[in-house]
């Protein structure tokens, strides 16, 4: 977490606030005090990867950078204790010389474990759920002070909530997750036929480990990405210093695309031809290396995201609905529609409860008004059963969220039970959840 001038900033820039106090405990036994005596409301963001304001208050932010590191491993179980704000690009380091591994990744490593899990970071492949249904127990820490272990057997109720929990239920000290040997993924890039595709798309998703495709809706070609585990040799595995630097370190082809960007602020006759050649030039090269080093890749051209989950069976229905609809309206942007897979789960407040999804990522440059494409595209969303993507930008209000999370209700009156004074709500969640 950083703050610059008082001031917090997320990383696209798209919530800016300036809090009244920073606090940053360095036990449970501090973090329990600061939470206790603190008056008013109550928010502890990780890297600031979430594109809502889910941490924006005019109250205390609780700094937890000091609850990093691996605090136990059960190989028997295959479970490791993790902290909760270890980084996800600082776990390979924690969990590879042990010869353990996450069963999946999303395609971001900047952000804490903690935060991955309270908003549902999740990865793709339809054998895999998001990271918080990895999770096999938590620590919590309530606004009372009081810390509990929650797991399918004690706590029950808050495990079932508190695996995605957007931190309205407590804060999140330290995470017991599912883990498996180490493994090497063979990543393929490749272009197809975007009517091909569509209709050879369950076999895709059916016969790779993880894929997922990218679509620049003026481009008559997907770019299709797949991982397959392979006993192929890796190179020796990255260093956590290099693992950070490389997100971090803008390549020659991101100074291209963010260029392009800026170009079609004031040149937008510019965007078709610009789709093509990007999905022309977007990697086609074969990558075999260990699991948390393929998953992820840089992300630094800074933007805002939009993501809803739909019943997987209609995902192909609605993407080509919202792809036609933005080449109708003439929305000017740069960024690729994205497409992936997650398994169903029990989770209360997870967008994959009691459904395997299809996810839709619709991104747009950070200097860019998002509304008209993220207004057209959630209204696509909604008509098909959407849930949004907890750490990205949605406009739901608290009915149509009741609407279509069916624990949606169940959620807020445990919230109401653990947080009677409402000390972990903010201006933004307090409609939602108060």
């Amino acid at each position: 977490m950083k703050i610059v001038g008082g001031k917090w900033t997320n990383w696209s820039g798209s919530v800016r606030f300036k809090p009244r106090a920073v606090i940053d405990p360095k036990t449970e036994v501090d973090l329990a005090i600061a939470v206790r005596k603190t008056e008013g409301h109550v928010r502890f963001p990780g890297n600031g990867h979430s594109f809502a304001p889910l941490n924006q208050t005019d109250g205390t932010l609780i700094d937890l950078s000091a609850f990093t590191g691996l605090n136990g491993f059960d190989p028997q179980r295959e479970v490791a204790t993790i902290a909760a704000a270890t980084p996800l690009w600082g776990l390979a380091s924690l969990l590879h010389p042990l010869g353990y591994a996450l069963k999946n990744m999303g395609d971001i490593d900047r952000q804490t474990l903690g935060g991955a899990i309270a908003t549902g970071t999740h990865g793709t492949g339809r054998a895999f759920g998001s990271l918080s249904a990895d999770v096999a127990s938590f620590r919590l820490l309530k606004a009372t002070g009081e810390v509990v272990h929650c797991s399918p057997e004690e706590n029950p109720e808050i495990y079932a909530a508190g695996r995605l929990s957007l931190g309205l239920l407590g804060v999140m000290t330290e995470i017991d997750m599912k883990v498996r040997p180490v493994y090497k993924l063979q990543r393929k890039y490749f272009l197809h036929p975007i009517d091909e595709l569509f209709r050879q798309l369950d076999g895709l998703t059916s016969a790779n480990r993880n894929f997922s495709f990218f679509w620049f809706p003026h481009s008559d070609v997907a770019v299709c990405r797949s991982l397959n585990e392979t006993e192929c040799h890796a190179p020796v595995r990255h260093s956590a210093r290099t693992l950070l630097a490389r997100g971090e370190r803008r390549r020659a082809d991101e100074y291209v695309f963010a260029g392009a960007n800026e170009l079609l602020r004031y040149l937008p006759i510019l965007m078709k031809p610009s789709q093509k050649l990007f999905a022309a030039f977007m990697s086609k090269r074969q990558k075999v290396r260990w699991s948390h080093e393929v998953y992820p890749s840089p992300r630094t051209v800074r933007y805002n995201a939009m993501e809803y989950a739909v019943p997987y069976e209609k995902g192909a229905e609605v993407l080509q609905e919202v792809a036609e609809a933005i080449r109708k309206a003439k929305i000017v942007t740069a960024f690729p529609l994205v497409f992936r897979t997650v398994a169903a789960d029990d989770i209360w407040l997870s967008p994959f409860y009691g459904r395997e999804s299809a996810t839709i990522t619709v991104n747009q440059y950070a200097k860019m008004d998002n509304r008209p494409l993220f207004g057209l595209c959630e209204a696509i969303f909604r008509n098909h059963g959407g849930r949004p993507h907890w750490g990205k930008i949605h406009t739901l209000t608290r009915a149509e969220l009741a609407e279509q999370y069916p624990k949606f209700e169940a959620f807020c009156a445990l919230r109401r039970k653990l947080d009677p004074a409402g000390k972990f709500l903010n201006d933004q969640l307090d409609p939602l959840f108060g």
